[in-house]
């Protein structure tokens, strides 16, 4: 609630001034919070002194790495930059269309998925955000990470554990299996089940608890990793090789040729896992962010076989 007290103090302050200060908190530097702001140095220098006597503090003190905040700037800058986060995202939401949207929109997900999904994402977005680029970036182990740092904008994937602070939604399960390839090396298997070698497809992805539960059905829960891969096209040439089986998604089948997948043998009973989309809760553009993710899950629905999520 706006008091009356909050509400003099508010009036008698210049509120300029507090996007300066967050600038400068943010660069801890006069020059490069100056070309920020498209001010000139002597024009930050200025400023800075007005925040100076407004909060009784230096704020910024000289060191022999540049400038350093004082324990008082700190403290500010801890409540001052959420606060001007949301105020943007305020003013961004009272704006946004997606037709008038400008900027990239960066994301990761295996290359199956991608294969599927990508010919629509990029019909829709030319039609509805024309002014948004895509970047598409092959699965990966610090995907999570990445979007930690702000360098990508969602994760998409089977994760079975999200950490925090990243957020997930489910979008729906779909069926993945153990599969060998061709006859033979089904019967070598069966006759060699100490020789068996796993092939592990999409890095990070499906938790080692589910190839575990596939393993029983082939009576084979002591094999060992040979290969880890995010490329189909590396993981089919290597499921060639005698004994090697790997847990695959039943909908890479929609984009493989029919010579590479007529000599598969699907081994035990499928698994349903859960494809997620995972984005940080602190990312940039929220409003097109949010309104990207709706548009993606809106397709994954129309051209995936996926079941409702639990």
């Amino acid at each position: 609630m706006l008091t009356q007290l909050n509400l003099e103090r508010l009036k008698n302050c210049d509120l300029n001034l507090l996007l300066a200060l967050a600038v400068l908190l943010n660069e801890a530097h006069v020059s490069n919070a100056a070309k920020q702001l498209g001010l000139s140095q002597s024009a930050m220098s200025q400023m800075l002194k007005r925040l100076r006597l407004m909060f009784n503090d230096p704020l910024l003190l000289k060191s022999n790495n540049g400038m350093t905040l004082t324990n008082k700037a700190q403290a500010i800058a801890l409540e001052l930059t959420p606060l001007l986060d949301k105020t943007a995202r305020i003013l961004e939401a009272e704006h946004f269309s997606p037709k008038t949207a400008q900027g990239r929109i960066r994301f990761i997900m295996n290359d199956v998925t991608a294969q599927l999904i990508i010919a629509p994402l990029i019909e829709l977005m030319s039609e509805k955000a024309p002014g948004i680029e895509l970047e598409y970036i092959s699965q990966n182990a610090n995907g999570f990470q990445l979007l930690r740092r702000g360098q990508v904008d969602a994760v998409i994937g089977f994760y079975d554990n999200v950490p925090s602070p990243i957020v997930s939604e489910p979008i729906g399960l779909a069926p993945w299996q153990m599969v060998t390839h061709k006859v033979t090396n089904k019967q070598n298997l069966h006759a060699e089940k100490d020789a068996i070698k796993l092939l592990r497809y999409q890095f990070q992805e499906h938790n080692q608890l589910h190839s575990i539960e596939a393993l029983e059905h082939l009576d084979a829960l002591d094999a060992a990793y040979a290969l880890t891969t995010n490329s189909l096209s590396t993981l089919l040439y290597a499921l060639q090789t005698n004994n090697t089986v790997t847990l695959l998604p039943h909908f890479a089948m929609e984009i493989l040729a029919e010579d590479e997948t007529q000599g598969f043998d699907w081994l035990g009973s499928p698994i349903n896992l859960e494809l997620k989309i995972c984005w940080d809760r602190h990312q940039r553009a929220p409003e097109l962010q949010q309104w990207f993710r709706r548009q993606l899950v809106t397709l994954f629905h129309k051209h995936f076989p996926l079941a409702q999520a639990l």
